[in-house]
């Protein structure tokens, strides 16, 4: 049996996620100064296009928000996922699945019960590894793929 300190703990660097919401931020300033020049000068159809690019804009940082920033196992085996929208916390045996980025960098994905929660990640990371695999240690059935 491994002993494990009282906390695990994987961030990704700080650049990853920062770079992925400067360009969030980017993309969002522009179409939002491409609105408000369709919004003064209104066509036939315009407003409609201009309405549904709003709501992908919205939608967009809905769930970029949700996105998780940090994974952290406490002392009895809490697992606590960190995003900026809320902090969602499970235990191995309600995670289905483990998928993991085609690139060394991207995102994994955890099944949960009733929702599915992205990590950023750097997959090369030793901290990442050390969690996956105590969760994959307490909940056998974990199905895990491209890790």
């Amino acid at each position: 049996m491994k002993i494990h300190p009282k906390t695990l703990s994987y961030q990704p660097p700080f650049l990853y996620p920062f770079l992925f919401y400067f360009a969030l931020s980017v993309w969002t300033i522009i179409s939002v100064f491409y609105l408000v020049s369709k919004f003064w000068q209104p066509g036939k159809g315009e407003l409609t296009q201009s309405w549904i690019m709003f709501f992908i804009v919205v939608i967009t940082w809905y769930f970029s928000i949700s996105l998780c920033y940090k994974i952290e196992i406490g002392e009895e085996g809490v697992i606590r996922l960190y995003s900026f929208r809320r902090v969602i916390q499970t235990s191995p045996s309600e995670i289905n699945l483990i998928q993991g980025p085609v690139l060394p960098l991207g995102f994994i994905r955890f099944r949960l019960e009733r929702e599915k929660v992205y990590l950023f990640c750097l997959a090369t990371s030793k901290d990442l590894h050390e969690v996956l695999s105590f969760v994959c240690e307490k909940n056998r059935n974990i199905h895990v793929k491209s890790l």
